[in-house]
């Protein structure tokens, strides 16, 4: 009885394991039969594709590796060509107070619905599509180093992407100007910080004043530390009282630190980026066929020709092709 046979590879030997029963009926039990066959570097070198032979198949088709990353490069080149092109304009914002919240604002719907509407992108689409739509044609970034707001449009035209940079920029700086109550209490906080800016001016002066004219050495000390308190009583109102007209006055064109561009080179597509992109996808794809190709015509013509028939019939019926 033939049992099953087991190949064991070390180096350049392969071990055959026969499992089986010796004929002799002095032995009951199976017993291990060890045949030994050697395979010579020559075998093995034949076993390996060597470099001459994808030289060789690289040469034969050398004609449809060079002409049709060529030709995929022109045709993606003139299909580019044809898409409609994006330009994009660029103005910039100096902000002191918060410019992330800005940034956020410019992108919100407080923002980008007057824009819609203004746009009459609400007439063919919903709300919500239209500035979902808006929303990809406008970007803010606020820069790492100096904080400067980089407003970002796009349209078909350069005339359309300054004129889009402009109607956000003055929506978005009504969204900014205090409103109501808050623009009420704006006004009573700066109200009350110039009166007090101006009283504490007299104190100092009179201070002053009085310093000069003292005679002991204890009250010029006395009068000097209490003189300082009100310098720093008067900077702290000043500052406050800058701060409360900077909200009161909003956002304003006098922040522009760039006005809208406008644009003359479109930034999209990038013809020769997608021509190079599309001639290494195609050179890349002709070589895996001419390589695939090779291997199947070497394997038809050996010992594996019937399986490669069976694949060839498998995947013609796959593809509803049928002989």
């Amino acid at each position: 009885m033939q049992g099953a046979v087991y190949h064991i590879a070390s180096d350049n030997t392969v071990d055959s394991v026969v499992y089986g029963k010796r004929l002799s009926p002095y032995i009951s039990q199976p017993d291990l039969i060890f045949q030994s066959s050697y395979m010579t570097p020559q075998d093995l070198d034949n076993d390996e594709i060597s470099l001459l032979d994808l030289a060789l198949t690289v040469a034969e088709n050398l004609r449809l590796l060079i002409v049709g990353p060529i030709a995929a490069g022109l045709i993606a080149l003139g299909v580019s060509s044809l898409l409609p092109k994006t330009f994009e304009s660029v103005a910039i914002l100096n902000v002191i107070d918060q410019p992330e919240q800005v940034a956020s604002l410019a992108k919100s719907a407080a923002v980008l619905d007057p824009v819609a509407e203004q746009l009459g992108l609400t007439k063919s689409a919903t709300k919500d599509a239209a500035r979902a739509k808006l929303s990809g044609w406008v970007s803010m970034s606020v820069g790492r180093k100096d904080d400067l707001l980089t407003l970002t449009t796009k349209g078909k035209s350069g005339e359309e992407a300054q004129a889009l940079a402009n109607v956000v920029l003055a929506q978005l700086f009504a969204a900014l100007t205090p409103k109501g109550q808050d623009a009420t209490d704006l006004e009573k906080n700066l109200s009350l910080a110039r009166v007090l800016y101006a009283n504490n001016q007299l104190v100092i002066e009179r201070s002053s004043a009085l310093i000069g004219a003292a005679r002991s050495e204890n009250v010029v000390n006395a009068g000097l530390q209490g003189y300082a308190q009100l310098i720093a009583l008067q900077q702290s109102l000043a500052i406050q009282i800058a701060n409360d007209e900077r909200s009161l006055r909003g956002l304003t064109e006098a922040n522009l630190a760039q006005t809208p561009t406008l644009p003359t080179e479109h930034v999209a597509p990038k013809r020769s980026l997608i021509s190079v992109l599309a001639a290494l996808a195609t050179g890349f794809a002709l070589l895996l066929f001419v390589f695939i190709r090779k291997a199947l015509a070497s394997a038809a013509a050996g010992e594996d020709g019937e399986r490669v028939r069976q694949i060839k019939s498998s995947l013609l019926v796959a593809v509803g092709i049928r002989r």
